[in-house]
């Protein structure tokens, strides 16, 4: 066991234990970011959000390079290695490429995946956290007639 395993182990219980039954999906991933940033301000970590990164793209990592944002990046300082998180509502493979960039530039890769369908899968490189949670969309505003559009 490194000694990454019992925050992970924390983030994990904290995630599972958020009330996210009733939210729309913008909601739930707004929540969570909120909620993993705080964590690590408690802890004396620094997270930054849309942290930016280059990496080459997923096609024969060829030179063509592509740039994204890792969703947080939490700074902590001392002996133990930076984390990556991402933070999706269905499976992207850009999240995972993205995440392992990370990792092969030392950090720590976390994707926290949740909703209702597709596990995320288990990696030996990224530690995945599913949360099992209903995605719901915004609510559609009501249709309006065409004819009122024009009086």
């Amino acid at each position: 066991m490194d000694s990454t395993t019992p925050d992970i182990d924390d983030l994990a219980t904290l995630l599972f234990s958020l009330p996210t039954e009733r939210l729309t999906t913008d909601a739930v991933t707004a929540l969570l970011t909120h909620e993993i940033a705080g964590w690590a301000v408690m802890r004396g970590w620094t997270p930054r959000r849309e942290a930016r990164v280059v990496l080459p793209t997923m096609a024969e990592l060829d030179v063509d390079l592509r740039l994204g944002y890792i969703d947080l990046v939490i700074s902590r300082g001392g002996r133990d290695p930076d984390l990556a998180i991402e933070i999706d509502s269905t499976q992207k493979p850009w999240s995972l490429a993205k995440l392992r960039y990370a990792v092969a530039a030392g950090m720590h890769g976390i994707w926290v995946r949740w909703g209702a369908t597709d596990w995320a899968g288990v990696y030996d490189d990224v530690d995945v956290i599913q949360l099992w949670t209903v995605k719901r969309a915004l609510p559609r505003p009501r249709a309006t007639s065409q004819l009122t559009l024009w009086s």
